[in-house]
């Protein structure tokens, strides 16, 4: 069956080779990944989500979804993995597995950590209890044979909105810091990152006596560092804070990639406060632009950029236009930072040691060569700080930052950064 799409084309429009829009989720289990094991719980986990068994496909100039009958790819290794290629068998969903390492890759024109955290919930619970021979508790998780309803497959965004609420504010919308023009870092080809490691007591206790959240938190720790490195620039630090639309929507189910921001300046003004007057005021840029108002104002951008694509001739128009779109969007931000929430594994967390997210898009083709990924899962915050350059100016003031706010912490590794490749059909 072929599936028509709608706001899955603004990221394929998007995708590149150097910028291709997808991530890696990587699970440190306890003991070695038993691949057999691993392939039974990725094919009964499959049987539940039928919205992920695609493949890109052409019908005309028009791109789609189709089935893919293939059975997912369980792949024995740590390399980056290419999507939607033989390699894959067409999928744009992938596993693998290296000695006690577990891979889930993805591509955003198919979902985004929101949408793939079900699955990822769904794979553990098959896997843990088949390895360990246990009944896990299966609450909350979606198991197959459960019915799969209409709000999984629908496609919120594609919906008429309500008339816009005037006197929104404007979310901040000029050109930004760029680090790579700043003279400490030279940007690369290729990407690192620092694994860090917080207790979550620890974290929650310091972002509550400060009017904090860990994510505000986090983009005003990297604000600070990005200052401490380049106080003079005529240019403001800008940090990109990850918004998951759903709620907005009221679509909780929707598995789509529904992923928006709020923008957060770190303003001349704002550098005479006090650290937790600072985190105040990013609080209260969060709180007003993730407002439902303001996040169906950002979908209203989308539709306006579907019809506009619809009066467009050429596939190769629309990769223009949508490519001119993310270089502009790109310049009003100098770094990201992106928490993805608590994992919410249930029993299945008594047998990971780790648990990160890796996205694609601190890239140097979209000015954003440093991101901080966030997950929380056992107790533990997990920080990937994802930088495209070598040095390591930008990390070691962060983790002063945390020194100086008594943050406990521990660097767990430096690694370089596995996100997998994309083939697309046009």
């Amino acid at each position: 069956m072929i599936r028509h799409l709608y706001s899955e084309l603004r990221t394929i429009y998007e995708t590149t080779s150097e910028d291709p829009h997808t991530f890696r989720t990587t699970i440190k289990l306890k003991d070695m990944v038993d691949g057999e094991v691993l392939r039974r719980s990725v094919d009964k986990t499959m049987e539940r989500y039928p919205y992920f068994r695609v493949r890109l496909c052409m019908d005309g100039e028009e791109v789609c979804f189709e089935d893919n009958p293939a059975p997912l790819p369980v792949l024995n290794t740590d390399k980056r993995l290419v999507l939607g290629s033989e390699e894959t068998a067409g999928h744009l969903i992938a596993f693998a597995y290296w000695k006690n390492r577990m891979y889930i890759d993805g591509y955003h024109g198919l979902t985004d950590g929101g949408g793939i955290t079900p699955l990822i919930k769904t794979l553990l619970y098959y896997y843990c209890s088949e390895l360990y021979g246990i009944g896990l508790s299966s609450e909350g998780i979606r198991l197959s044979g459960s019915p799969v309803p209409q709000d999984e497959w629908d496609d919120p965004a594609a919906v008429p909105l309500p008339a816009e609420r005037t006197g929104l504010i404007s979310k901040w919308s000029r050109p930004a810091f760029q680090i790579g023009d700043g003279g400490i870092a030279k940007i690369t080809p290729d990407s690192s990152v620092y694994n860090i490691r917080i207790p979550e007591k620890e974290f929650m206790r310091f972002n509550i006596s400060n009017d904090g959240s860990p994510a505000t938190i986090a983009a005003l720790l990297l604000a600070r560092t990005i200052d401490e490195l380049h106080p003079d620039a005529d240019l403001t630090k800008v940090i990109a804070m990850c918004v998951n639309q759903r709620k907005a929507l009221g679509a909780p189910l929707a598995h789509q990639s529904l992923v928006g921001d709020v923008r957060l300046p770190y303003t001349e003004r704002m550098k005479t406060l006090p650290f937790s007057a600072q985190a105040t005021c990013f609080r209260g840029m969060v709180t007003i632009q993730s407002d439902g108002d303001m996040v169906l104002d950002e979908i209203r951008d989308y539709q306006a950029l579907m019809a506009r694509l619809k009066t467009m001739d050429t596939n190769a128009e629309r990769q223009s236009c949508c490519r001119r779109r993310m270089e502009e969007l790109s310049r009003c931000v100098t770094a990201t930072v992106s928490y993805v929430g608590k994992a919410n594994l249930g029993d299945s967390e008594r047998y990971i040691q780790e648990y990160e997210a890796l996205p694609s898009t601190a890239l140097p083709s979209t000015h954003v060569p440093l991101t901080i990924e966030m997950s929380a899962m056992n107790g533990f915050f997990f920080l990937n700080f994802m930088q495209y350059f070598d040095e390591t100016d930008y990390f070691d003031t962060f983790i002063r930052q945390l020194r100086e706010n008594d943050i406990d912490y521990d660097v767990l590794n430096l690694a370089e950064a596995r996100y997998p490749r994309v083939e697309l059909p046009i």
